[in-house]
């Protein structure tokens, strides 16, 4: 699978990969790399340096230098193409090399710095790494805002808030939902004894964190939800099935969100850590 961006914002780089190691893979102590791995591979190493056939046939030519990931410590792997006809390569593990991923953990390469990086960890802790981008540390502060009347706060989110959100327009966007909940109109929401209206918080679905890497300005009312605090913790910390479930819900609601940055879905997944990795 390709870098999506939250691997560009934690590696610095887009240019990568990351696969599941299966059972098979770890018992057989190689990897299959097809598609996007090895086209980075080869873009790499180059075509005509990467060894046709079993390694025995040039034991020299099979070598490969990487960079592991994150000691920085240069390994050395095998690679070959082992059927001339096909574009799959193989990248063979190795304990002694300093490489042997466990199954079902991650395995990731990329290029920073004119070197190829590689390594591994377990999928969960993969995930919790890549979820960065849908957090920042004024969330606190501009989520208070908008149940308080406050002078004084709502000042305090000018301050703080790295991001520059419009308190206003979400609150706008509460008001047009009715003080509803998106996912689930029917969850019971307390009232705010602020406001004393019903206590709703803002989620903007295409994290407020990727607005580094764009100029199309992302605090805007399509791509600002109404979510009660169970719903909007969820999105951020629940399950795969739920927040996906979430995220599906919200687009099929106003799918014009999709077209802010012109993401997918599943693009929408990627950026919340709950995609499928194979």
């Amino acid at each position: 699978m390709k870098f999506g961006k939250n691997q560009k914002l934690k590696f610095d780089t887009d240019t990568g990969s990351y696969s599941l190691v299966t059972d098979r893979e770890n018992f057989d102590s190689q990897l299959t790399a097809t598609d996007y791995e090895a086209q980075l591979l080869v873009d790499y190493f180059g075509d005509s340096n990467i060894l046709v056939g079993p390694k025995k046939d040039d034991p020299q030519k099979a070598a490969k230098d990487f960079k592991h990931y994150p000691s920085g410590k240069t390994i050395t792997l095998n690679l070959v193409r082992p059927k001339p006809e096909k574009t799959e390569l193989r990248l063979y593990l190795s304990s002694r090399a300093g490489f042997k991923p466990e199954p079902n953990s991650i395995w990731f390469m990329f290029v920073k710095d004119s070197n190829l990086w590689i390594g591994s960890m377990p999928e969960t802790e993969w995930r919790n790494e890549n979820s960065i981008i849908i957090y920042d540390e004024s969330e606190e502060v501009y989520q208070d805002s908008l149940a308080e009347l406050d002078e004084i706060k709502i000042k305090n989110l000018k301050a703080k808030d790295v991001f520059s959100r419009d308190r206003n327009l979400a609150i706008k966007r509460i008001k047009m939902e009715n003080y509803a909940c998106e996912y689930n109109s029917s969850h019971n929401i307390f009232i705010s004894r602020h406001t004393n209206l019903p206590f709703l918080e803002a989620h903007h679905l295409i994290p407020m964190s990727l607005q580094k890497l764009t100029a199309q300005k992302l605090d805007v009312l399509d791509n600002i939800f109404s979510l009660c605090p169970y719903c909007h913790r969820a999105i951020h910390h629940a399950d795969k099935n739920l927040t996906r479930n979430i995220i599906d819900k919200l687009v099929d609601k106003r799918p014009q969100v999709l077209d802010i940055m012109n993401v997918t879905p599943a693009d929408l997944f990627g950026l919340y850590s709950v995609e499928e990795i194979y």
